[in-house]
C-alpha cells in the first residue's frame, strides 16, 4: 500500500506544478474534469428510437420490418433460381424399371361418361 500512497503524492506534487507552471491548461483540465464528474448524458427513451450520431433518430421496429423484407425477398430470389432446370446438368434417366419408351409415350386420351 505504501507505494499506492507514494504514487498518489507523487501524482499530487505533478499536478501542483503543472498549474503553477500553465494556469490556462489547469483552467482547461479543471472544465474537464468538472465534465466528466457530471456523468455520461441520459440514455434515450427506447420507445422514441435510438439516437443517431447525426442527430436524426431511428425506430428499431422500422429498421427490423425492412430487414425482415430483405431477406423474405432475398430468399424468394434464391428459391427460384436454384429450384429452376439447370443447364448444365444432362436429362436424368428414366427411373429403375420402366422402359424408355414408356415414359416417352404420351397418355392416351381419358374418355369423358
Amino acid at each position: 500500500m505504501a507505494s499506492g500512497m507514494d504514487e498518489d503524492r507523487l501524482l499530487a506534487e505533478i499536478e501542483r506544478s503543472l498549474a503553477r507552471d500553465d494556469p490556462a491548461l489547469d483552467e482547461r483540465m479543471s472544465v474537464l474534469g468538472r465534465q466528466f464528474a457530471e456523468g455520461p448524458p441520459p440514455e434515450p427513451d427506447p420507445e422514441d428510437g435510438v439516437e443517431h450520431p447525426h442527430g436524426r433518430r431511428r425506430d428499431w421496429r422500422k429498421i427490423v420490418a425492412v430487414v425482415a423484407v430483405v431477406v423474405a425477398v432475398l430468399g424468394l430470389v434464391l428459391t427460384a433460381l436454384l429450384s429452376g432446370p439447370s443447364a448444365t446438368v444432362p436429362d436424368q434417366a428414366p427411373p429403375a424399371g420402366l422402359p424408355a419408351a414408356v415414359q416417352a409415350a404420351p397418355a392416351p386420351p381419358v374418355p369423358y361418361a
